[in-house]
């Protein structure tokens, strides 16, 4: 890819308008940029949503992009892995009112510090590697593609881009729940997804899949909405007293 502007980066992203503006409206300092990048990668944070909205995309763009291309690796990777910033800011809008900003500078930091890469239709982590096989943690953006075919293309460039013959992928999601399994018809793609996982353990504490499903956590499950067969079915298992757990496992690829 050609040389492109800041503007434009934030276009390719798929930043909305009044995100874009927010950020264009008010450019930051060279000198702001380097001390935001540093609170974010010290586990500091910004407290400004919109200044940390403004930090971490210019961080990308003028500190990481031209990283990327030092290290020969694709503006399409770099584009593709940076489209994190607008999935988070989307949903700090629907969580505020509609205003724009950002507050998953945590999770953020681990992409401007290129330890996550989205390859194909998910994200891969790098990991401390204890034993004699290359391990990467897997994340899954909301609303991607995990048909199989999908998954195995992804699998396929991971093992290409990290050159590798042999990874331990490893995951801990509520896709990957047997719990949710048994609400799944039997061509179901997150059922698929999830027979690919040798499970490790379950985390009945954290409700993820509630927050994904219905989009907000009730006490009470007789307050959801089940707009879809899966969110008809979900609420009917939480009904009965059931639970979907937060569960781990992986796949050697």
């Amino acid at each position: 890819m050609d040389e492109v502007s800041f503007p434009l980066f934030l276009e390719l992203i798929h930043l909305n308008k009044m995100a874009k503006d927010c950020i264009l409206s008010s450019p930051v300092p060279r000198e702001e940029i380097a001390r935001g990048y540093e609170s974010i990668i010290s586990g500091e944070g910004i407290a400004d949503p919109e200044k940390a909205l403004a930090i971490v995309a210019a961080s990308a763009y003028s500190i990481f992009l031209p990283e990327y291309r030092k290290r020969c690796i694709g503006d399409d990777v770099a584009i593709a892995t940076f489209r994190d910033i607008s999935r988070w800011e989307e949903e700090y809008e629907r969580t505020h009112g509609g205003e724009p900003g950002l507050s998953e500078t945590g999770w953020l930091g681990y992409h401007l510090q290129l330890r996550i890469f989205a390859l194909g239709s998910l994200q891969y982590q790098l990991r401390d590697q204890t034993d004699d096989i290359f391990t990467l943690a897997l994340h899954i953006p909301k609303g991607n593609d995990i048909s199989g075919e999908s998954v195995q293309s992804s699998f396929d460039e991971a093992k290409r881009f990290f050159a590798k013959d042999r990874i331990r992928i490893v995951c801990s999601s509520w896709l990957l729940s047997d719990e949710l399994s048994g609400l799944l018809d039997d061509n179901s793609r997150i059922k698929a997804f999830s027979s690919l996982f040798t499970k490790t353990s379950s985390d009945y504490s954290r409700r993820q899949a509630e927050e994904r499903i219905f989009g907000i956590i009730r006490d009470n499950p007789a307050e959801y909405e089940g707009q879809t067969s899966l969110a008809s079915r979900a609420m009917e298992h939480l009904l009965r007293g059931g639970k979907l757990p937060v569960t781990s496992g992986y796949v050697i690829i």
